[in-house]
């Protein structure tokens, strides 16, 4: 029997508090190998460098982009990507806008 070699899916997390990435690093890390950015330009350029990210799990509010611009240009780098917008206020123009693009 050959023993095959199991890689962790890749997981990327966008967000701009450091807090929130290095704790979700810590739950995840297990099953999955966390990547991790602070801001959606630093998110592409992971994508970049990543090409197969199966999941892409990003803040709403952060300064400069918004995690729903951000999802929408990760569809250039990483068009399989699943998608998931986190938000912590019930923002319902932000969701309907992640789920439009």
């Amino acid at each position: 029997m050959q023993n095959e070699t199991y890689s962790k899916p890749k997981i990327l997390v966008v967000d701009d508090e450091e807090t929130y990435l290095r704790t979700l690093r810590r739950i995840l890390r297990k099953d999955f190998q966390v990547l991790t950015a602070n801001s959606g330009y630093d998110g592409i350029e992971v994508l970049k460098q990543n090409k197969d990210v199966a999941l892409i799990m990003s803040d709403q509010r952060m300064p400069v982009m918004t995690g729903s611009d951000f999802l929408g240009k990760t569809l250039t780098y990483s068009p399989d990507s699943i998608r998931f917008l986190i938000t912590g206020y019930s923002d319902l123009d932000a969701v309907i806008d992640a789920i439009n693009t």
